[in-house]
């Protein structure tokens, strides 16, 4: 089984380029635990929920709608 795990940051800065050199420098100093706002695991079968299907389009509702089908 595979899980997908998640690590949430959250820097103050004033840009995301400010923001990114800030949580590098964190990561080289070893404190990057001062920025992690959460961690999210998402298991095996989260996956498969987050299928997006292909929309139906107008034309093919239509026909169903006259069809019955």
């Amino acid at each position: 089984m595979e899980y997908t795990i998640i690590r949430v940051y959250r820097v103050a800065a004033s840009s995301q380029a400010e923001a990114t050199d800030r949580l590098m420098e964190a990561f080289e100093k070893g404190v990057q635990r001062d920025y992690l706002a959460r961690d999210i695991v998402k298991g095996p079968t989260d996956a498969q929920a987050a299928v997006v299907h292909r929309p139906v389009s107008w034309w093919a509702l239509a026909r169903r709608q006259v069809l019955g089908r």
